[in-house]
């Protein structure tokens, strides 16, 4: 099985030294994952802010493409983003697809750390369902739902052993089919 390939993609202003840190964090909670930053920022879409100054998630997603050589691409930012009727979220992503987007603008902490360990959270939940996984009821796995900071904070950043084992699955009939 080959490892896939994941890009982080800032979107507007980005905190390059976060990326770098979440980019080498990413592959030791999944193992068969290479991340890697591109050098360049995304712009902002025009027309997807809302009255509210909150960025609507499903324009920043179809924003993204996801470059040759790569797998996935998560964009990155730091702009509160919504998704209708929900007030907020932290995140969205293509069911069984190959583009997320997570924003940080809920997740900041006056320590680097916790807010480093909420993105990488929140980015691990979002290439979950890239590969097809539902919201797990485990409120400890990395699949589970995050309604509040507190759900963040309480989730571990890893995914239970039922959700990683459907994860590897997965990305092994991905890799089967483009044998094929």
């Amino acid at each position: 099985m080959r490892p896939m390939k994941v890009l982080l993609q800032p979107i507007g202003e980005g905190d390059w030294q976060l990326l770098a840190r979440l980019a080498i964090r990413l592959p030791h909670l999944l193992p068969f994952v290479e991340c890697q930053v591109s050098p360049k920022t995304v712009s902002l879409p025009p027309g997807a802010v809302t009255p509210r100054r909150q960025w609507l998630a499903n324009v920043l997603l179809a924003h993204l493409s996801v470059p040759q050589g790569f797998d996935r691409i998560v964009g990155i930012t730091n702009v509160d983003l919504v998704v209708p009727p929900f007030n907020f979220v932290f995140g969205v992503a293509e069911i069984s697809g190959q583009r997320a987007v997570v924003s940080t603008a809920r997740l900041v902490d006056r320590k680097d750390e916790v807010t480093e360990l909420r993105a990488l959270k929140e980015i691990l939940h979002e290439l979950g369902h890239t590969l097809g996984l539902s919201h797990c009821p485990n409120p400890t796995c990395v699949a589970a739902f995050s309604n509040t900071l507190a759900d963040t904070d309480r989730k571990g950043p890893k995914f239970c052993l039922k959700c990683y084992q459907q994860l590897l699955v997965s990305w092994q009939q991905q890799c089967s089919d483009e044998t094929k």
